[in-house]
This record gives structure tokens, C-alpha cells and sequence, in this order.
């Protein structure tokens, strides 16, 4: 956000590309939201699509958060509990089980998992790194739309 008014203050109007990072800017406290117009940034989520799932997510976190739209962050942080609760679920996991077999049981059962998730389809490797496809978008008219549409 800082860059985006330093650049507005001097007339420097490239085309600023961000990352994840950049989710939430546009309900900053005391930012100016103009000052993003046309900034294209890649996130896994946007709190403005229309699918049915995220609609509901959004309403929900709504409701709960007196208001407040949720950003990627949420929606990544949704997503990694219904992720462990799936992985758990498939793996056997309860109360009685220790939590040092539940690591191991967890390890092996990520690295076979599929979870569509509100941030993407997802997959993890061996190794624990997870696989999704990043989303492109444009901030325009102050919400955040769909990159190349």
C-alpha cells in the first residue's frame, strides 16, 4: 500500500503485479482503494467469485466477523483444517491414537490426498509440499475480477 501512494505522489503509473501478499489491501484502514486500480496479483482465492462454495464462505465469515470480507488467508486457513480433518478421517485417526502415530499417519496420508478446497484443488508431494494453481486477478472498479476477462 505504501508503494501504491508513493508511486501516486510522484505520478509514477506503471502496472504493479503482487502476490498473495497484496489480498486484503482494499479493506486497509485508511487506504485508498483507487490507488490499486489495475493492480494484478496472483492469489488462490477472491472473495468476490460467484461460485456457490465461496459465496457461502464468505456469508458466513460475514456473519461471524461482524462484517469483515475474508481474504486468502482465511480461506487458506479453512482450508488447512478441513484438510487435516480429512486426512485424519481417512487415516483412522481418534482419540486413542497417540499423537506420535498420528504425525506418521498423517505424513503418509497427505502425500496421497486430494482436497478441493476453496483455494484450489490441492495435492502434497512426499515430502510435504502441497501443489495448487495460483488464480490471476485485476483490481477494477475497487473489487478484485477475474485476470484476462
Amino acid at each position: 500500500s505504501v508503494i501504491l501512494k508513493q508511486a501516486a505522489d510522484i505520478d509514477y503509473a506503471p502496472i504493479f503485479f503482487g502476490v498473495d501478499g497484496m489480498d486484503g489491501i482494499l479493506e486497509m484502514e485508511g487506504f485508498d482503494a483507487a490507488l490499486a486500480e489495475g493492480v494484478i496479483l496472483l492469489t488462490p482465492f477472491s472473495a468476490f467469485s460467484t461460485d456457490e462454495r465461496t459465496v457461502d464462505f464468505v456469508a458466513k465469515y460475514q456473519e461471524v466477523a461482524g462484517g469483515d470480507t475474508p481474504n486468502q488467508f482465511a480461506a487458506d486457513a479453512y482450508d488447512a483444517v478441513y484438510a487435516l480433518y480429512n486426512a485424519s478421517l481417512a487415516a483412522g485417526i481418534n482419540g486413542d491414537t497417540s499423537p506420535e502415530d498420528a504425525c506418521e499417519l498423517l505424513i503418509a496420508q497427505f502425500a496421497e490426498l486430494h482436497y478441493e478446497g476453496l483455494t484450489g484443488d490441492m495435492t502434497w508431494t512426499s515430502d510435504g509440499k502441497v501443489s495448487k494453481l495460483p488464480n490471476a486477478y485485476v483490481i477494477k472498479d475497487g473489487a478484485y475480477a477475474p485476470f484476462g476477462e
